[in-house]
């Protein structure tokens, strides 16, 4: 009863702070937007332009502004074009005028676009235009409000602008400051933003929590010493010792709610469960983090690939207090309980059920090799210091099939956990996986630490209860009595069928649905993708502008590599290293791409007339008046000793290269 009012408590509260929580943000960061959206609806290709006035007054060689433009495609459809001018900044303090032009297809739903700011300086915007082509090819203005920005700024707010990267989003940025100024173009005002006080480690979290790494330390440490109190309350005896009962109560509430609060996937359609109450959460966070915590920067609660943000963080944080202060008031109210054998089956089970299908999901998309895919084109020709430790553990681990084979197959056998009468073998081998895969994690920077490190406590405390038998047996010549099995509730006939039943769907999904999907996968965009025309990697042996051999090899125009790798796109390498990413469609049929066209400036595309045999590629096109034309060879397996070295029984000497 306690216990129900207790939760009934901090949902209202949660509740109350979502409903209070507000629209505003303000965050800390080296860079600012504002923006304006735009509707757009097509059934052809389209071009767009953004025209605007700007200038930037500055003595900080890394600031910089820019316009920029962002195609936000219908649900489902991919990414649309963007470009920021961040190849071609905007440093000059004289009024000019710039242009960014983009293309819109039957998939765009929205243009968003604005103005840009980089670090210390003051930046100056006026008279921002957008057109979109109309059926016979004439760019037609679009009506956007306050274009030349007569609506004076309030409150560090541009009417009719948002500040940030898109429409409904308001984050404010401390370190900047948007007003009216005189210095115009057009009418009697422009825009001036003002960046201060900037630095490289402005909006750094770590910079700002150096002491983060040491708090996350001593937490993860408590939580092994609450698993290990626990594993006398496993015993079959009646009378648990306080300790027991003192690291079951916490045990039970912490990882509980991380289980809830951070399921990643682990149980079947549970997203749709816990909807609501993550949406609390992430507000209620949000608000903790500010006001309590102090965080001096926005907390973003979407996901973006990372499960080691700041709100995850936060979310372990606030699970670990409720957790102690939980165990405090159970501990007061319910102190005369001789054992929890009943609360002990329920949570060990809903551990075991997310541990298990957690690994068996990572498992089976690296048993067909999904996950670590081998070595791309662009990892192939980088160089090691290019790539990031993340990059690296990736080339490393996704270059074996074998390897990828027996990662998996080893996080597949975490269903052992699903079972009672294997949980000590399975946790065993779970406990082995789980260490490895925290540690290339830790180890080369992999942001999954949160979920890996409770995925290694987790299963500790499953094998607590049997923890001195398997020590026993590895470091003594003593006999080990039998392993224990978790008592299950009475229950009736009906429950406990239907529990089997429950339980047997759950597995055929995991196993039978999981196994589906990944393989669905791999054809879509894994191994068995069907490769592009063209695919493959073409060096330039030979490149000609108007009738002139280039060969500097630090030339920012020479080309030196092709790289066709995924549908529509191409990655073009210069001599001085610079990388420009074009989109194409392939009349393969004619020999020759059809509008290729950089990704981030569509409005210079150009036909591309290729000639290809088995080997080569010759290219002639015309380019801003200049003719160019070039030869190329294509790149196979054999040029990477990477691929071709293979394997060997014998090896009369060590090939380390």
């Amino acid at each position: 009863m306690y216990i129900k009012r207790f939760i009934t408590i901090l949902f209202t509260i949660l509740l109350s702070i979502s409903v209070n929580s507000q629209n505003v943000k303000e965050v800390s960061r080296y860079w600012t937007s504002f923006s304006q959206t735009v509707e757009v609806q097509t059934d052809s290709i389209k071009k767009f332009k953004v025209v605007a006035y700007a200038k930037t007054d500055t003595n900080d060689e890394k600031a910089w502004s820019g316009i920029w433009a962002r195609v936000d495609n219908k649900p489902e459809q991919g990414r649309g074009f963007f470009d920021n001018m961040r190849d071609r900044p905007i440093k000059t303090n004289a009024w000019t005028e710039y242009t960014v032009e983009g293309t819109i297809d039957a998939a765009a739903e929205k243009i968003v676009f604005g103005g840009i700011c980089m670090y210390n300086g003051k930046f100056f915007f006026d008279k921002m235009e957008l057109y979109i082509e109309d059926d016979s090819g004439v760019y037609q203005p679009v009506d956007i409000k306050n274009a030349s920005f007569e609506n004076k700024v309030a409150d560090r707010i541009i009417p009719d602008w948002s500040p940030g990267i898109s429409s409904g989003e308001i984050s404010l940025v401390r370190e900047f400051t948007s007003s009216s100024s005189d210095d115009r173009v057009d009418g009697d005002y422009s825009i001036l933003v003002e960046g201060k006080d900037i630095s490289d480690d402005t909006g750094n979290p770590e910079a700002l929590l150096p002491n983060i790494g040491i708090f996350i330390t001593l937490l993860y440490l408590f939580l092994i010493v609450f698993s290990l109190m626990t594993y006398t309350s496993s015993t079959d005896e009646n009378t648990w010792s306080r300790a027991g009962k003192m690291g079951f109560r916490f045990s039970f509430i912490y990882f509980l709610l991380i289980i809830f609060f951070q399921n990643n996937g682990a149980y079947p359609y549970f997203g749709y469960i816990a909807e609501k109450p993550v949406e609390l959460m992430q507000n209620f966070a949000t608000w903790f983090g500010k006001a309590v915590v102090g965080i001096p920067y926005d907390v973003n609660t979407g996901p973006n690939g990372s499960g080691d943000t700041t709100y995850d963080y936060l979310v372990v944080f606030i699970v670990f207090l409720t957790a102690v202060i939980g165990t405090l008031i159970w501990s007061l109210l319910d102190r005369k309980r001789t054992n929890y054998k009943k609360l002990y089956y329920w949570l060990t089970t809903g551990m075991r059920y997310y541990v298990g299908l957690m690994l068996i999901g990572y498992g089976l998309v690296k048993v067909i090799q999904l996950q670590f895919q081998p070595p791309s084109f662009y990892r192939l020709m980088e160089t090691y210091g290019e790539s990031s430790p993340m990059g690296l553990a990736w080339t490393f681990l996704g270059f074996s099939e074998g390897y990828n084979m027996f990662m998996g197959i080893a996080e597949v056998l975490a269903g052992l956990l699903l079972f009672r009468r294997t949980l000590t073998f399975g946790a065993v081998i779970t406990l082995m996986t789980t260490m490895n895969v925290m540690a290339v994690n830790y180890f080369f920077d992999v942001p999954v630490k949160i979920l890996s490190t409770h995925l290694v406590i987790m299963t500790v405390f499953l094998l607590s209860r049997d923890i001195k038998k398997v020590m026993q047996f590895l470091v003594t010549n003593k006999a080990v009595e039998k392993l224990t099995t978790i008592p299950r509730p009475p229950f009736k006939k009906w429950l406990r069928i239907s529990l089997g039943v429950l339980k047997g769907l759950i597995v055929a999904y995991a196993l039978g649905y999981g196994l589906y999907r990944a393989i669905e996968s791999k054809e879509e965009y894994g191994l068995n993708e069907p490769n592009p025309p063209l695919y493959g990697i073409y060096e330039v042996t030979n490149y000609v502008v108007n009738g002139d051999t280039l060969v500097d090899y630090n030339s920012d125009v020479r080309w030196k590599e092709l790289r066709f790798e995924r549908a529509g796109r191409v990655q073009v390498h210069k001599m001085n290293k610079e990388r420009v990413n074009f989109n194409i469609v392939i009349d393969s049929t004619g020999q020759q791409l059809i509008k290729f066209s950089p990704s981030d400036d569509a409005a210079s595309s150009f036909d591309f007339k290729y000639t290809k045999t088995e080997n080569t590629l010759d290219f002639q096109y015309i380019f801003k008046n200049d003719t160019i034309s070039g030869k190329t060879r294509k790149l196979g397996e054999e040029d990477f000793l990477l691929i071709n070295r293979g394997f060997h029984w014998i090896s009369e000497y060590p090939y380390n290269r």
